[in-house]
Protein backbone atom coordinates (compact mmCIF):
# COMPACT_ATOMS: atom_id res chain seq x y z
CA UNK A 1 0.00 0.00 0.00
CA UNK A 2 2.55 2.35 0.84
CA UNK A 3 4.53 1.65 -1.97
CA UNK A 4 1.85 2.74 -4.72
CA UNK A 5 1.34 6.08 -2.15
CA UNK A 6 4.82 6.77 -3.22
CA UNK A 7 3.43 6.37 -6.83
CA UNK A 8 0.46 7.96 -7.01
CA UNK A 9 1.09 10.97 -4.75
CA UNK A 10 4.09 12.66 -7.22
CA UNK A 11 2.59 11.21 -10.46
CA UNK A 12 -0.63 12.39 -9.70
CA UNK A 13 1.04 16.05 -8.74
CA UNK A 14 2.66 15.78 -11.65
CA UNK A 15 -0.18 15.34 -13.91
CA UNK A 16 -2.66 18.02 -12.48
CA UNK A 17 0.37 20.42 -13.41
CA UNK A 18 0.87 18.93 -16.63
CA UNK A 19 -2.14 18.04 -17.65
CA UNK A 20 -3.65 21.19 -16.36
CA UNK A 21 -1.65 23.43 -18.01
CA UNK A 22 -2.25 21.56 -21.49
CA UNK A 23 -6.05 21.92 -20.79
CA UNK A 24 -5.38 25.79 -20.62
CA UNK A 25 -3.71 25.49 -23.96
CA UNK A 26 -6.84 24.74 -25.37
CA UNK A 27 -9.18 26.65 -23.90
CA UNK A 28 -7.48 29.64 -25.55
CA UNK A 29 -7.38 31.47 -21.89
CA UNK A 30 -5.31 34.33 -23.08
CA UNK A 31 -2.27 34.02 -20.74
CA UNK A 32 -1.13 30.89 -22.16
CA UNK A 33 -0.62 32.35 -25.50
CA UNK A 34 0.63 34.85 -24.29
CA UNK A 35 3.16 33.48 -22.06
CA UNK A 36 4.49 31.30 -24.88
CA UNK A 37 4.52 34.05 -26.76
CA UNK A 38 6.83 35.89 -24.57
CA UNK A 39 9.19 32.81 -24.35
CA UNK A 40 9.67 32.88 -28.05
CA UNK A 41 7.71 30.53 -29.25
CA UNK A 42 5.00 30.24 -32.42
CA UNK A 43 1.59 29.75 -31.27
CA UNK A 44 1.02 26.36 -33.33
CA UNK A 45 3.52 24.84 -30.71
CA UNK A 46 1.00 25.66 -27.59
CA UNK A 47 -0.84 23.27 -29.37
CA UNK A 48 1.49 20.38 -30.33
CA UNK A 49 2.70 20.70 -26.19
CA UNK A 50 -0.55 20.51 -25.51
CA UNK A 51 -1.64 17.22 -27.13
CA UNK A 52 1.90 15.76 -25.95
CA UNK A 53 1.37 16.81 -22.35
CA UNK A 54 -2.60 15.15 -22.49
CA UNK A 55 -1.01 12.34 -24.44
CA UNK A 56 1.64 11.79 -22.25
CA UNK A 57 -0.42 11.27 -19.69
CA UNK A 58 -2.61 9.63 -20.88
CA UNK A 59 0.02 6.79 -21.44
CA UNK A 60 1.21 7.04 -17.96
CA UNK A 61 -2.35 6.36 -15.85
CA UNK A 62 -3.81 4.31 -18.61
CA UNK A 63 -2.46 -0.12 -18.50
CA UNK A 64 -0.35 0.57 -21.77
CA UNK A 65 3.11 -1.42 -22.15
CA UNK A 66 6.08 -0.82 -19.87
CA UNK A 67 8.16 1.10 -23.57
CA UNK A 68 5.17 3.39 -23.84
CA UNK A 69 5.24 4.36 -20.11
CA UNK A 70 9.05 5.30 -20.88
CA UNK A 71 8.38 7.16 -23.59
CA UNK A 72 6.01 9.18 -21.71
CA UNK A 73 8.11 10.37 -19.08
CA UNK A 74 11.44 10.62 -21.61
CA UNK A 75 8.33 13.01 -23.50
CA UNK A 76 7.59 15.12 -20.01
CA UNK A 77 11.85 15.22 -19.11
CA UNK A 78 11.97 17.19 -22.72
CA UNK A 79 9.13 18.95 -22.16
CA UNK A 80 10.40 20.39 -18.94
CA UNK A 81 14.23 20.81 -19.95
CA UNK A 82 12.66 23.05 -22.87
CA UNK A 83 10.60 25.00 -20.55
CA UNK A 84 13.44 25.53 -17.97
CA UNK A 85 16.16 26.89 -20.85
CA UNK A 86 12.98 28.93 -22.01
CA UNK A 87 12.39 30.48 -18.58
CA UNK A 88 16.10 30.68 -17.75
CA UNK A 89 16.48 32.94 -21.13
CA UNK A 90 13.48 35.11 -21.07
CA UNK A 91 11.79 34.97 -17.36
CA UNK A 92 14.57 33.77 -14.80
CA UNK A 93 12.43 35.03 -12.46
CA UNK A 94 10.08 32.01 -13.02
CA UNK A 95 12.86 29.57 -12.54
CA UNK A 96 12.21 28.19 -8.86
CA UNK A 97 8.69 26.39 -9.57
CA UNK A 98 10.56 24.15 -12.03
CA UNK A 99 12.62 22.39 -9.45
CA UNK A 100 9.16 21.26 -7.88
CA UNK A 101 7.96 19.73 -11.26
CA UNK A 102 11.86 18.39 -11.92
CA UNK A 103 11.27 16.37 -8.30
CA UNK A 104 7.75 15.20 -8.93
CA UNK A 105 9.31 13.79 -12.38
CA UNK A 106 12.58 11.95 -10.55
CA UNK A 107 10.13 10.54 -7.94
CA UNK A 108 7.36 9.38 -9.77
CA UNK A 109 9.44 7.82 -12.93
CA UNK A 110 11.52 6.54 -9.88
CA UNK A 111 8.62 4.69 -8.25
CA UNK A 112 7.55 3.61 -11.75
CA UNK A 113 11.02 1.89 -12.09
CA UNK A 114 10.88 0.33 -8.95
CA UNK A 115 7.21 -1.37 -9.45
CA UNK A 116 8.30 -2.24 -12.21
Amino acid sequence: MKKKLFYWIPTTLLLIGMVGSAISYFMDIPTAAENFALLGYPGYVLYFNGAAKILGGLAIVLPVSRILKEWAYAGYLFILLLATQALYIMMPEYMAPMAGFYLLWVLSYWQFRVQS
